[in-house]
């Protein structure tokens, strides 16, 4: 990842971080908006499960720009996920809800640059994290 779009990254965070789980809540609304299946895999406490997409958000974004940091992180997410039966294309579901999210969060602040931003840091994560293979989709 180039040093723009971390530094984009890395001080577009900071309001998602403060916001006290609103971007949570529009991750998770747009994430069953356009996958009402996905909610199947939320078997536990909502609330605890916004607590840790922000607590690994924060994971990730703390080690972009090291990639031995970050693959580590990834790989440690990917397990995370595969044990809890969700898939690579689960996870693409997830960048979709997640620009959504951001466009959600900041509005008409939310430009293309940020967007892209963020969409490479995501596709990064997702190219790091391993997943078994998988016919299964929810798109």
């Amino acid at each position: 990842m180039d040093p723009q779009t971390r530094r984009i990254v890395v001080e577009s965070s900071g309001p998602l971080f403060a916001a006290k789980g609103r971007f949570a809540d529009a991750f998770y609304s747009r994430l069953f908006e356009i996958a009402p299946e996905a909610q199947a895999l939320f078997r536990r406490d909502l609330n605890a499960q916004k607590r840790m997409l922000m607590a690994a958000l924060a994971m990730v974004v703390g080690v972009l720009g090291d990639r031995d940091r970050l693959a580590a992180t990834a790989a440690h997410l990917g397990q995370v996920h595969a044990r809890r039966s969700v898939s690579r294309d689960h996870m693409v579901l997830g960048q979709r809800a997640f620009d959504l999210a951001l466009q959600d969060f900041f509005g008409a602040a939310c430009t293309d640059e940020l967007r892209a931003a963020w969409q490479s840091a995501y596709a990064e994560l997702l190219d790091l994290m391993a997943f078994p293979p998988s016919g299964d989709s929810v798109a």
